[in-house]
């Protein structure tokens, strides 16, 4: 059943097709409004944000759906591109980080029944008590994030994107670094940075926006890793961390 914006789906369904970046850069010209460029990690974040040790701010749960809304409408108030490699690394990862998330919530069941039991012994438990496993919550936070992957405009890979990758990864430039050459984020930045090139080459003027919570690699929002310092300044991409300081943005 459908619980408001968010709707189960198979992952393989109702994707849609890889695009050139000029297409999407016309696509998005053609209505304008912000643009969100996340990484694999961000959309990740969304399932697992019910596992405390992850440390995954609960924010981001009401701006996913906030986000997802503004996807959803008609006309479009809100645009997603999604890199290819992006879109690779959600399919490979998102049904086992699926599967942690909902163990994550019985072990929070188990320490709950535990302690509730502790306290009916003492004449103090509470009225009401919660099975959050019955919630479904593992299962509808996927499908907040498996549907904002869905409404994605995904940038095919090309020999150029994959060639100036390439040379990032083996200069070692950001995200790359010494012990990693971080080919996949290295093939997203590239594809992003031409992405937002071309729609500012065009007067674009609405906000371009970089989400992950990859700071080993990409840097602090406020300090990103050079060179992506100036290539984010000089094409006007707006770094954050996670989706709620996204939508702080829109």
């Amino acid at each position: 059943m459908c619980a408001d914006v968010i709707c189960s789906i198979n992952s393989n369904d109702n994707r849609s097709m890889p695009e050139t970046v000029e297409a999407i850069a016309q696509a998005i010209l053609g209505t304008p409004a912000p643009v969100l460029l996340p990484d694999t990690s961000s959309l990740l974040n969304i399932v697992e944000v019910v596992n405390a040790a992850e440390k995954v701010s609960p924010n981001i749960v009401p701006a996913a759906l906030s986000i997802l809304a503004r996807l959803q409408s008609t006309p479009r108030f809100l645009h997603i591109a999604v890199a290819q490699v992006v879109e690779k690394e959600w399919l490979d990862k998102h049904a086992n980080k699926q599967k942690q998330a909902a163990a994550s919530l019985r072990r929070a069941d188990e320490q709950t029944s535990y302690l509730w039991t502790i306290a009916s012994a003492m004449g103090s438990a509470p009225a009401v008590y919660t099975q959050f496993s019955g919630l479904q919550l593992s299962q509808r936070l996927h499908d907040l994030a498996e549907n904002m992957m869905r409404l994605g405009m995904v940038i095919e890979d090309n020999d150029d994107s994959q060639y100036a990758a390439w040379r990032r990864s083996l200069g070692g430039d950001a995200p790359a670094r010494p012990g990693n050459r971080a080919e996949n984020d290295c093939l997203l930045v590239e594809q992003y940075l031409e992405l937002c090139r071309r729609l500012r080459s065009a007067g674009f003027k609405q906000r371009c926006i970089f989400v992950t919570s990859n700071t080993r690699d990409f840097g602090e929002p406020k300090a990103p890793r050079p060179p992506l310092d100036l290539e984010f300044a000089n094409t006007g991409i707006d770094f954050v961390y996670d989706f709620a300081a996204a939508a702080a943005l829109l």
